[in-house]
């Protein structure tokens, strides 16, 4: 398939199935936007693999809407658009019932439920800004 043109975001990007979703796409000709919050070396290697004409790195909480506005933004100044969103960066807490806290639910329900909501609602309102 080709994706010749597209301009993609994957968040936590520069490692695992992230990594590998990165380089798929980049392989079948979309741009590419990762996210990482604290592997630079490995973020940095997977751009220097794909071709740092083709993607770039960004250091980006996928759970906090400020960064993930920031994002949006630097990747249509980047690239002008946003084609493709992969919500791929994600956390599973080995805690139980009764050991679970507040401050761990919210770090899990940010990143896996309220990043990916608002980084398909920044990048649906900008796309109807710009397109």
């Amino acid at each position: 398939m080709s994706l010749t043109g597209k301009v993609a975001i994957v968040t936590g990007g520069s490692r695992g199935i992230g990594a590998a979703t990165a380089q798929r796409l980049a392989k079948d000709g979309a741009k590419v936007i990762i996210t990482y919050s604290s592997d630079a070396d490995g973020a940095n290697a997977l751009i220097k693999a794909i071709g740092g004409d083709r993607a770039i790195a960004v250091k980006s909480n996928a759970g906090k809407v400020a960064d993930v506005e920031a994002l949006v933004k630097k990747t249509v100044d980047t690239y002008g658009k946003i084609d493709i969103i992969v919500a791929n960066a994600g956390i599973l807490p080995y805690s139980s019932l009764e050991t679970t806290t507040e401050a761990g639910y919210d770090t899990a329900f940010d990143l896996n439920v309220k990043g990916p909501y608002f980084l398909a609602q920044v990048s649906f309102l900008l796309s109807i800004c710009f397109y």
